[in-house]
């Protein structure tokens, strides 16, 4: 939480959000945005590629000019890639609080900072709908698309079992931890993973015969 310890911000989604992203940026940046674009439910129009990460700050203080905020817009992170922007508003929990004019605001006070583009507006948290939102600004629609937490930490979870196939060195040893403290920040944030008995039959080596799941679920049914 060195971000929102830094800012001084203490309370709501702002220690939740710093902790996970300070270390998601510390991934190679092919692979944090991997991670990131594979979180959101709906990410077909998505760039894959999106370059280096040439800056990222957490709460900008953007002019408010053209809406109804006296001092600043503030969204919860902003990264700078190579080949666009992306603007992130968290949420603390999996199931409300995002709305539009939120979005509006950030994305008006985006455009007074860095011209008349499209940034790309990722809502973690905040809402239990998986689709995408469109905010109009003028004659521009610009899509807002849904994440959550919980998909995100299992993007990481993913990754970190693809790369529990690789032959290790020290680069990706340390990888490893690194996804290790990206999974321990969603864990003291209260989200959690859990694998389903049919994912493990997608790993190379399976880890469970594909007759215990028809004997569990069997059994299961005898039970209730």
């Amino acid at each position: 939480m060195l971000h929102s310890t830094f800012h001084n911000k203490d309370t709501n989604e702002d220690p939740k959000t710093s902790s996970v992203f300070e270390n998601l940026i510390l991934l190679p940046d092919n692979v944090f945005w991997r991670v990131l674009r594979g979180a959101c439910f709906d990410n077909y129009s998505i760039p894959a590629e999106a370059g280096m990460l040439k800056k990222y700050e957490f709460w900008p203080r953007w002019d408010p000019t053209g809406t109804d905020n006296d001092k600043y817009v503030e969204p919860d992170i902003f990264f700078q890639f190579e080949n666009f922007d992306v603007v992130i508003e968290a949420k603390y929990g999996d199931n409300c609080g995002q709305y539009y004019g939120q979005w509006e605001k950030e994305i008006i006070s985006y455009q007074n900072e860095y011209g008349r583009k499209k940034p790309i507006v990722i809502a973690v948290g905040g809402s239990s709908s998986k689709d995408n939102n469109i905010v109009t600004i003028g004659n521009m629609p610009i899509i807002v698309y849904n994440c959550s937490w919980q998909s995100l930490l299992d993007q990481v979870i993913k990754y970190k079992r693809e790369l529990s196939y690789v032959t290790k060195d020290g680069v990706f040893s340390a990888r490893d931890r690194l996804l290790d403290n990206i999974i321990l920040a969603f864990n003291i944030n209260s989200i959690y993973s859990c694998e389903w008995f049919e994912t493990m039959l997608d790993y190379p080596f399976p880890s469970i015969d594909p007759n215990s799941i028809e004997i569990i679920q069997t059994a299961y049914t005898l039970l209730s």
